[in-house]
């Protein structure tokens, strides 16, 4: 009996761990940037164009926080938010919750309630997408305790910065971290916004995302 009992075991694994990188591949390609073609263009009426397009989920986040409140509330009753993240983006999740978002609310309510929707689920994908990393990481350290983590300055830490087939290290509150093997730092660049070899312990405080994101990533220095 026992013998049967590993053995259903080790069939069931594989399907579990395609079912994990499947989900893993699903965050990616909805944390990814999309061409200019299939991007979010706001309008605050049929015919009339405002603000700047999304490209990806991180871009939808920021128009949101500034776009005039007339778009917002007409993007959300015409569901096209959640079009968008479903049919573009990949994310059937965050359609339904947005979805979920009450319709009598004010403006600015409606507004907030995006906002902490969109940020939620990003902050959700941003984990898992790192998880990869992670990962990949624990197969070359089974015990991180015993790897060495070599110090940092500023200006060495500039090399690192993930083009011409260097490594991609960034720093955040002291520690160093590697994130070549993340698909949100491919090729030392972070979506156009920040690129890697420069300390973003800033930068984080204005993210569509919290410190947690580093829990998921290799620590390999620190600076000094």
């Amino acid at each position: 009996m026992e013998k049967e009992v590993n053995s259903k075991s080790a069939k069931e694994k594989p399907s579990t761990d395609k079912a994990t990188v499947d989900k893993i591949a699903a965050a990616q390609k909805t944390l990814s940037s999309v061409s200019y073609e299939k991007s979010f263009n706001f309008f605050t009426d049929i015919g009339k164009k405002t603000g700047e397009p999304a490209f990806n989920l991180s871009g939808l986040y920021e128009e949101l926080r500034v776009i005039e409140p007339q778009s917002v509330r007409f993007h959300f009753q015409r569901k096209d938010f959640q079009n968008w993240v479903k049919d573009v983006l990949g994310d059937a999740e965050l359609a339904q919750r947005i979805d979920m978002i009450k319709t009598e609310l004010t403006d600015q309510d409606l507004r907030n309630a995006l906002l902490k929707t969109v940020l939620t689920r990003f902050t959700e994908l941003q984990i898992l997408s790192f998880s990869k990393s992670k990962q990949n990481s624990s197969k070359m350290n089974a015990n991180a305790s015993d790897v060495e983590l070599k110090e940092f300055n500023l200006e060495e830490l500039k090399q690192y910065n993930g083009q011409a087939g260097k490594p991609a290290y960034l720093t955040f509150e002291g520690k160093v971290y590697d994130v070549t093997d993340s698909s949100s730092w491919q090729g030392g660049d972070h979506r156009g916004a920040h690129q890697a070899g420069k300390d973003l312990t800033e930068a984080i405080k204005t993210a569509p995302h919290n410190k947690e994101v580093f829990s998921k990533v290799k620590q390999v220095g620190v600076l000094v």
